[in-house]
């Protein structure tokens, strides 16, 4: 008998670590005293001017994060820091969310400051290596609500590198000066995958992280940033941000003197592109008057990279010019391009590719927001199945020890095949139930999808289905993978104990 669980559905739920919640969005809760409930002690540790309080609470909730600044100092940072880590994989897909508060009679209204959640992505070592994070309420902003909570949840992926990450609610007091308190409540953070529709994260660039305060400004989800990068929070196509760029002037002789061939761009990584699909790209770009670009050699360039086991040697490209200085283009005006491109043979995913090009030494710089990404499924896609890790269309013993490698707390992993943030014995059975080659028609055993007219639903029959279509939707619902891969013995024992003709 095949070894596997037949109620994922009740085991998953049954996992969720103690302390957590449901996200809004439906998947685990990963977060550890979400919302501020407990003691912060052993959970959070606070910083600045941060307490624990219950003048001001989510949803009825007991208590929230209280953040006020100190007066003292200007970029002074008051929030809290998860003491608790939580295991990450590199290139997959995580949402954030918190709710936050700021009242009428101590707003952060009018002024620099503002309250937001922030991750941060460590290694193995506990270095960080990337930063993302949410500003909910942004003081500057004119359209900032007070005396009422609100929310934010965005994305973010993994770098390359990461390991961990740490959870940081926090409200930065911009000036010394500068007035007005915030509440912060019922944090989210759960496994996600990329939106079908809009497979470019942060492809606005409205979260990151402001430069005036780090050392350096990283944008999330855009894994690969070389040159000159700002964050840019008032020339903008759409608010609250766009990416600044100007030329590297670089100096590749050492001679003092700067030499053609700066470049300076933001990269990211887009898995589960194949052959035959067509992609699009659009980005708007604009220059500022004050530092144009306009009657330079500068160009603002966009480009698609097909991309194959190497990524780093393209198997082919697109590209195109959004903004050229030698052309006939304004200042301050907004300019929108768009390129497109269907995918080689061998192709497994695609970079997008956002830069600004200094051939000669030209000053200026520009801004760029609003890239828009679509991908049209040109059914070249792979024919690997459910445990197939490395994607050899063999479900084996390589693909056994990826699983292994990823064992237990593992949001958004590879192996966690009933994705509940766990990769544990319920995985090694749904993993040992389709070992081997994989399916050509998608199907378990040859056969096809749906009714089944000769195929006892109450006996393994090798077919992804049985002749009664209402016990096989009713099976399947308890056991995808009877449906997907095969109706083996363990379909047919779910099959007598839901369905009517079998015995008991």
């Amino acid at each position: 008998m095949t070894i596997r669980s037949m109620t994922l559905g009740l085991i998953a739920a049954a996992l969720v670590p103690i302390g957590t919640s449901v996200a809004d969005d439906g998947g685990p809760n990963v977060l550890q005293n979400p919302g501020f409930e407990n003691q912060l002690r052993g959970t959070y540790a606070t910083f600045g001017n941060s307490e624990r309080s219950s003048e001001i609470t989510h949803a009825g909730s007991g208590f929230a994060l209280k953040t006020f600044g100190c007066f003292c100092a200007d970029y002074n940072g008051n929030g809290a820091v998860s003491l608790y880590s939580i295991p990450v994989s590199a290139g997959e897909v995580y949402r954030v969310g918190a709710f936050a508060f700021t009242p009428d009679f101590d707003s952060l209204a009018g002024t620099n400051n503002w309250s937001g959640i922030k991750v941060e992505f460590k290694n193995a070592g506990g270095s960080v290596v990337s930063i993302a994070e949410q500003r909910i309420l942004v003081g500057n902003d004119p359209d900032m609500v007070t005396g009422a909570w609100q929310e934010a949840s965005f994305l973010t992926v993994a770098p390359a590198g990461a390991t961990n990450l740490v959870v940081v609610p926090v409200m930065l007091q911009a000036g010394m000066d500068e007035p007005g308190a915030t509440w912060t409540d019922d944090m989210s953070f759960s496994a996600d995958k990329r939106d079908p529709a809009a497979p470019l994260i942060n492809a606005s660039f409205d979260n990151g992280v402001d430069y005036s305060y780090q050392t350096s400004v990283i944008f999330n989800a855009w894994d690969e940033q070389y040159g000159n990068i700002f964050f840019d929070d008032f020339n903008y196509l759409t608010p609250p941000h766009s990416a600044g760029l100007f030329g590297t002037f670089p100096d590749y002789d050492g001679d003092g003197q700067c030499d053609p061939g700066g470049v300076s761009g933001l990269n990211q990584l887009i898995p589960g592109v194949f052959e035959g699909d067509l992609v699009t790209i659009s980005m708007s770009s604009w220059t500022p008057g004050f530092d144009s670009i306009v009657g330079t050699d500068n160009y603002v360039l966009q480009k698609i990279e097909f991309l194959g086991s190497d990524l780093s040697s393209p198997l082919d490209y697109v590209a195109g010019v959004v903004l050229d200085g030698a052309g006939a283009f304004n200042n301050d005006t907004w300019y929108s391009a768009e390129i497109s491109g269907t995918a080689p043979v061998g192709t497994t995913s695609i970079r997008i590719v956002a830069q600004i090009v200094q051939p000669d030494c030209g000053a200026g710089s520009i801004r760029i927001d609003n890239i828009d990404l679509s991908v049209e499924s040109g059914g070249g896609g792979p024919t690997s199945c459910l445990g197939d890790f490395d994607g050899n269309d063999t479900v084996n013993g390589a693909d056994f020890g990826v699983l292994f490698s990823q064992w237990g707390a593992c949001p958004g992993c590879d192996a966690d095949l009933n994705e509940d943030n766990f990769v544990n014995g319920v995985d090694v059975g749904a993993f040992l139930a389709v070992w081997g080659d994989c399916p050509g028609d998608g199907g378990g055993g040859g056969g096809d999808e749906g009714d089944c007219p000769e195929c006892d639903c109450c006996e393994a029959n090798g077919n992804t289905s049985c002749t009664d279509a209402a016990c096989t939707e009713a099976v399947c619902n308890l056991d995808p993978i009877c449906c997907q891969f095969g109706w083996d013995s363990v379909c047919a024992a779910i099959a007598n104990e839901v369905c009517n003709g079998c015995e008991g």
